[in-house]
């Protein structure tokens, strides 16, 4: 059984991650911030391991009905077939597309805080 996708964004946002602030003023609050990120990237890859599982199975279930003789013969249905899966994977490549970008903005911010504390040298200074 898998889980509806809106499910998967509302998990998204209740991990407020368009609330957090990242104009650190001290090297602490830095460190502080870089907590509440990574745990962020940690609870984002979390919930897109289990969207990836539930597409997974709904991929697999419609590979099964695809095997059906009658249906692996008739174009018709095998096309209608894939036209319903992909409307039904529709939502959750959505959610996924989200928890990229979310991803990919928290890991920036995590270079950025990084650097702001310390913690890694920045890329331009070994020029």
């Amino acid at each position: 059984m898998v889980i509806d996708p809106r499910f998967y964004k509302e998990q998204v946002e209740e991990l407020g991650i368009e609330g957090i602030e990242i104009d650190p003023s001290s090297e602490e609050e830095a460190l502080r911030i870089l907590r509440e990120v990574e745990d962020a990237i940690r609870n984002l890859k979390r919930i897109r391991y289990n969207l990836h599982m539930d597409m997974r199975l709904i991929r697999r279930e419609y590979l099964e009905k695809m095997r059906d003789p009658d249906i692996r013969g008739d174009v018709k249905r095998r096309r209608a077939l894939m036209d319903e899966r992909d409307n039904l994977l529709g939502p959750y490549e959505g959610v996924d597309r989200i928890i990229d970008t979310l991803l990919e903005q928290l890991e920036e911010a995590s270079i950025f805080l990084r650097e702001y504390a310390g913690l890694e040298i920045a890329s331009t200074e070994e020029w």
